[in-house]
């Protein structure tokens, strides 16, 4: 009788087991590519830290982990091998690796404006993006989006590459230091970035940009095509958590600071949130949180699907795309866009975000 007893023990106790490891193999590994070599301010706080530190992820039964890349077409580039399964890359860079070949699909949004500006001095004479002709310019890199708005607007003010000087210097404290050294006119880079310049002493003006370049957008969730038929649950569910913590830091900004830091304590200021640069990285997150939502509507719950943009706004990155030489057809919007998770990614209800304590 004992043995008989001992014997259902032991395959009680191995049943147990067996549910255990299923329960953990439910939680699903799951890598993002940021398109940048460096933790900063930007949307891998309010996508990634934020909600990670919810247990946002953790309810989806994802594993997330971030794999830093060198720009957009590197984080491209890791999706399509395999080594991560979704990427954050800008919208043009997306259409560039599909006109190529790539085997790749922008799934979900994060940008619903265009981040990109022209800035100059305070005294500077430029007052208009045909002032620029016979001008130093500096971008990014001549592999950043900044190159491709910088030529954009060139081409629509009617002036060729040629009329101007493009200099590489970086964004944010290095493009400051590019101005105040003299070795630039003015500076093609993103909100963000701008921000970091005014903080280290730069005050610049941003120029007006051409009413075709309005309907932009910029940084997109993007995944591979094998990936999007192998693992639609999984990014719906990654998806459906970074909009949540979109929501989070609109809503209880400080406490999204908080999580950010906790997450990322190589932020400045991370160790003292009364320092002056803990308020930079505040200042800098929601400049970056600004080109996640809607511009004139304050309440989220009043945002409806914020980030499942209308093919008007994919037909104007297409033709910008294009247009600026990144690809060298005209792309259809079924060919880069696919939102078919949509109503899964917003499954989810604004009013249940509360502020954690």
């Amino acid at each position: 009788m004992k043995h008989l007893i001992g014997k259902r023990l032991i395959s009680a106790f191995a049943l147990c087991m067996g549910m255990a490891t299923v329960a953990q193999a439910a939680d699903t590994n799951f890598t993002l590519a940021l398109a940048r070599n460096t933790i900063t301010a930007g949307e891998e706080t309010f996508t990634y830290a934020v909600p990670k530190q919810l247990g946002y992820f953790e309810e989806e039964k994802l594993v997330p982990t971030i794999l830093q890349t060198d720009g957009s077409t590197a984080a491209l580039q890791a999706v399509a091998s395999g080594s991560a399964d979704i990427g954050y890359a800008s919208s043009a860079s997306i259409a560039a690796a599909i006109d190529k070949g790539v085997g790749l699909r922008a799934f979900a949004g994060i940008t619903v404006q265009w981040p990109y500006f022209i800035g100059v001095p305070k005294d500077s004479p430029i007052k208009k993006i045909a002032d620029l002709k016979g001008k130093r310019i500096g971008v990014i890199s001549l592999a950043s989006a900044s190159y491709a708005d910088l030529r954009a607007n060139l081409k629509l003010a009617g002036l060729a590459e040629t009329d101007v000087i493009i200099v590489p210097v970086g964004a944010g404290a290095r493009a400051a230091a590019a101005l105040k050294a003299d070795q630039v006119d003015a500076i093609d880079s993103y909100s963000d970035s701008f921000t970091v310049m005014r903080q280290n002493g730069v005050e610049l003006d941003l120029l007006a940009r051409p009413d075709e370049m309005s309907k932009l957008f910029s940084v997109t969730m993007v995944t591979s095509d094998k990936t999007l038929k192998s693992k639609p649950e999984e990014l719906a569910a990654f998806a459906r958590a970074a909009y949540k913590g979109i929501v989070y830091t609109k809503l209880y900004p400080e406490s999204a600071l908080k999580l950010s830091f906790t997450e990322f304590p190589q932020l400045a200021g991370s160790d003292d949130l009364q320092s002056q640069d803990a308020k930079n990285t505040a200042e800098a997150m929601k400049m970056a949180l600004g080109d996640s939502i809607p511009a004139d509507k304050p309440d989220p719950a009043s945002w409806g699907q914020w980030l499942n943009l209308p093919a008007d706004r994919w037909e104007a990155v297409l033709n910008f795309a294009h247009e600026t030489g990144q690809t060298d057809k005209k792309l259809t919007v079924e060919q880069v866009w696919d939102g078919s998770l949509m109503p899964k990614i917003y499954d989810f209800d604004v009013s249940k975000i509360v502020e954690k304590k």
